[in-house]
């Protein structure tokens, strides 16, 4: 939370962060393209980016991972010639697939969860992107709190 029990000072920290890694990331993907890479981020980045990034979002509006300053940075992040959301891309109208879910009541049981982990890719990476998937069991096993998000690209 913004202010509690440390005044802040963990959610300056965060900010800081933020923004000290959206130089890092323009600086890399810049560096990636002019040596004729593509660019791609893969983990979890601990923001839920919109409504239907979040089973329950209207109880959380104001927790850490869907405040409105973190969601507007994670946009700034994003573009159509910069950085891509794959898995948006891909799943463009419906709500997740989330990737992380609490450990607490039926969460993990009914799909309650939140979208932070993410595939994000320069324009031409993400155009060969052709399915995107979470896999939320391994051989019937919940082993994390967080799933892996798995994309099939058809990169030449």
């Amino acid at each position: 939370m913004r202010e509690a029990p440390d005044g802040g000072a963990r959610y300056a920290r965060k900010m800081g962060f933020m923004a000290a890694f959206s130089r890092y990331l323009t600086k890399a993907r810049r560096a990636a393209l002019a040596e004729g890479r593509e660019f791609l981020l893969m983990g979890d980045l601990n923001i839920a980016h919109t409504r239907q990034d979040l089973a329950a979002w209207r109880r959380n509006q104001h927790h850490d991972g869907f405040l409105p300053e973190e969601r507007d940075w994670f946009g700034q992040q994003l573009s159509p010639r910069t950085l891509v959301d794959v898995v948006r891309r891909l799943h463009p109208d419906e709500d997740g697939p989330y990737s992380w879910w609490s450990w607490l009541g039926q969460s993990f049981a009914n799909d309650a969860g939140w979208r932070l982990d993410y595939h994000l890719a320069t324009p031409r990476l993400a155009r060969t992107a052709q399915q995107a998937d979470v896999d939320r069991e391994f051989r019937g096993r919940r082993l994390s709190d967080h799933a892996p998000v798995v994309v099939d690209y058809a990169w030449p």
